[in-house]
């Protein structure tokens, strides 16, 4: 019998790990050497400045003190100026650091990162980052506490907007791409800034979908689904990792020495920054797990923290920390610090560059991407009769719904330092495009946006001058994101009778769905003959989306999540594990519900094009694959259709037998292929057998041999396989 075989994953990291006797490390122990303790612990602080971007003065006296390590939402050269020239002026020098949440964009806003992901073109999301970075760096904000690295599977969690889904292998994919596009090859550039992974780990599994709230994950869950975009984030070089506010098991992540230090440290090698989140220090009091600031102070340092966001535990700790051991972890925290301000070279380059900031904000080669972004990011949920795209007869085009022409929606959540003002909607993008050719019937006179049960001034009685009617729906952008939580995911009924309305009219029209999560849309799938799935398309979303409207640009969006057919189904997700008594409809004794169907409304995966594809089984070089080397294969993608387009060829696999249950399918690699009507693309795959393995109970990566399944098509259901057998 063929025995299983045990892998070690120890995983070094070069990030912010020095080599001893480098001149930083020789820089960093002169300065170590001069400051006392209290200008230690004032280098683990980053104080809040004005929402605006200015600074505090409670703040600027700090730096004027010389006990503040740097800043979060101060930006701009002139108020970073100010006060880095109060910190350069101590008897120390050190230079402040300026952090910001750039999550998906800094001024120009890309589509929100759920959305984003919705592309499947990780180049595409490197791309967007490296913009932002540039912005931002021009605004002398060189730290950025992104990307957001969390799986979510709980759409009630306002915050499943900021990630990539509920995919590990997707969410690596997009989380190593973001590090990329932040950081650049040398962080210290003027247009790169450094990379903050968060949050680590298991936000996305806050009970009852709840921000904030207890994490019950195992660790083998931890493992297997919610550490692998954190390990692909560092391996991409991430300077600097975030715990979560969850308790993991009991533990908060802020004070967990396992998370910090056994894992991350020890078993990664990761020698970067750890940063609080905000107030999460204090927030120990909270959890029940210090009686008070000083001593969760104390806890965090000890449990693997380096520096703390608003709060100022760390420092009231200063009389706590009298023996030799907290000491030490002062020194090291404080050289991580000063690590991480070396490599962003503001110890050479402290202040910004008025000029450079006022030409990289809102650049048109920026404007250019966020528009091919928000494009990319649509997905074409439902397409009957191909209602879409709108015909160019269509000369008289009626846009109603509350969203048509909403600009702080677009945005979304955590927007930076957008502004709704330069956004365009897809009632300006529409009128631009038609010009003096056509006609846009819009009101906007008594409009509602989000959840708000007053009845909309629709318009729909002027959309029956009409020749197509496009509606406009869904979620305000200050509906979902962190603190958004939800127990319903339905649509407001005002939303559904204006849509009904529409239906009576007999017209041809398209429903466009702008949300930062899924929603349970059933009525609308049976009702409404085309559905577009726009999410927040930022600051060029209406343009966006009208290109996809208008058939300029395909649609190749496919769902990074599970969209339920009701909020009851939650957890819903493609890559579930077996249960005893798997689903069969005609078998009362099985797993189900009785009252709905246990399929998704839209899953994983999915996503329609103006063109149809066929996407072959796949073609196996062998079909035995020792432990030790790579399974193999070519899928065959033919464009059916009279257009060209993009199609994302998935590739799913299943272990047939497994010591331990394994998920009925797992994504294990994807690509993005561009294929001209009429012609067929050959896409080679290769896979390490090492990737097909799973974790124990008892905490080691096994991989078994025995027989495999392999799954390619166009989305998680409709899948040609082949099998294989590791060996």
């Amino acid at each position: 019998m063929t025995r299983p075989l045990y892998l070690a994953l120890p995983l070094l990291f070069a990030t912010l790990s020095p080599a001893a006797g480098d001149e930083t490390s020789e820089r960093i122990e002169a300065i170590l050497s001069k400051l006392t303790l209290e200008e230690k612990l004032g280098q683990l602080r980053l104080v809040d400045g004005h929402a605006g971007g200015g600074w505090k003065p409670q703040h600027m006296a700090l730096a004027q003190a010389g006990v503040l390590g740097g800043t979060f939402n101060v930006r701009g050269t002139g108020p970073t100026s100010e006060m880095q020239r109060a910190a350069l002026a101590t008897r120390h020098k050190i230079p402040l650091v300026f952090a910001f949440d750039v999550i998906h964009g800094y001024r120009t806003i890309f589509p929100v990162p759920l959305g984003e992901a919705a592309s499947w073109d990780p180049d595409l999301a490197e791309r967007c980052t490296a913009v932002a970075a540039k912005e931002a760096r021009s605004a002398n904000v060189s730290w950025t506490f992104a990307p957001v690295a969390d799986i979510a599977r709980d759409p009630r969690w306002g915050r499943i907007v900021e990630g990539s889904g509920e995919d590990p292998v997707l969410s690596s994919a997009f989380t190593a791409a973001r590090v990329r596009g932040f950081q650049g090859k040398d962080i210290s550039a003027p247009d790169r800034m450094m990379a903050c992974l968060k949050h680590f780990a298991g936000s996305g599994e806050a009970e009852g979908g709840r921000d904030y709230n207890f994490a019950d994950v195992s660790v083998r869950a931890l493992r297997e689904t919610h550490f692998p975009p954190f390990l692909a984030g560092l391996k991409a070089g991430a300077g600097s990792i975030m715990p979560s506010f969850s308790a993991i098991d009991g533990v908060p992540a802020t004070s967990n020495p396992w998370l910090l230090q056994d894992v991350l440290r020890k078993e990664w090698g990761f020698g970067g920054v750890v940063v609080s989140d905000y107030d999460a220090v204090g927030q120990l009091v909270n959890h029940r797990v210090s009686p008070d600031w000083p001593e969760a102070g104390q806890i965090a340092l000890r449990a693997g923290l380096d520096m703390e966001i608003w709060g100022s535990c760390l420092m009231q700790a200063e009389g706590l920390l009298d023996d030799a051991a907290d000491l030490k972890l002062v020194d090291d925290a404080v050289r991580r610090v000063l690590r991480m301000k070396f490599q962003l070279g503001l110890f050479d380059k402290p202040f910004g560059d008025a000029a450079r900031e006022k030409e990289a904000i809102l650049h048109p080669d920026h404007l250019k991407l966020a528009r091919e972004a928000a494009a990319k990011s649509c997905v074409l949920l439902k397409n009957s009769d191909n209602t879409l795209p709108i015909p160019p007869t269509a000369k008289k085009i009626a846009i109603v719904g509350p969203m048509a022409d909403d600009k702080a929606t677009l945005l979304g959540s955590w927007t930076g330092d957008g502004r709704p003002e330069d956004a365009v909607t897809l009632v300006e993008a529409v009128r631009q495009r038609l010009g003096d050719t056509g006609t846009v019937i819009h009101s906007s006179a008594g409009s509602t946006s989000g959840f708000s049960f007053r009845k909309p001034s629709d318009g729909v009685e002027a959309a029956k001058d009409a020749d197509y009617v496009l509606v406009v729906i869904g979620e305000a952008g200050d509906m979902t994101g962190e603190a958004t939580s939800k127990s319903s995911l339905d649509l407001p009924q005002p939303q559904l009778d204006l849509v009904q309305k529409v239906h009576s009219l007999g017209k041809p029209y398209a429903v466009i769905l702008m949300t930062g999560r899924p929603l349970t849309a059933t009525w609308l799938a049976e009702t409404c003959p085309a559905i577009l799935l726009s999410w927040y398309g930022g600051t060029m979303g209406g343009p966006g989306i009208a290109d996809v409207l208008f058939g300029d640009v395909n649609p190749s969006g496919k769902l990074p999540v599970t969209f339920p057919r009701s909020v009851g189904q939650i957890p819903l997700t493609y890559n579930s594990t077996p249960t005893s008594r798997p689903l069969v409809e005609s078998d009362k004794w099985t797993s189900k519900y009785t009252d709905i169907k246990n399929s998704p409304l839209w899953a994983f995966g999915h996503g329609l094009s103006y063109t149809s594809f066929q996407i072959s089984p796949p073609l196996l070089e062998t079909r035995t694959v020792p432990r030790d080397g790579s399974v193999r294969f070519q899928v065959s993608v033919t464009n059916q259709g009279e257009r060209d387009g993009d199609e994302v060829v998935q590739v799913y696999i299943r272990d047939e037998v497994s010591l331990v249950t394994r998920p009925v399918k797992e994504l294990k690699a994807f690509k993005r292929v561009s294929v001209p009507a009429g012609k067929n693309v050959v896409v080679d795959f290769e896979i390490p057998a090492k990737d097909l393995g799973c974790w124990t109970p008892q905490g080691k990566y096994l991989i078994e041999p025995g027989t495999f399944t392999l799954m390619t098509g166009g989305n998680s259901t409709q899948v040609k396989t082949a099998s294989f057998s590791l060996e």
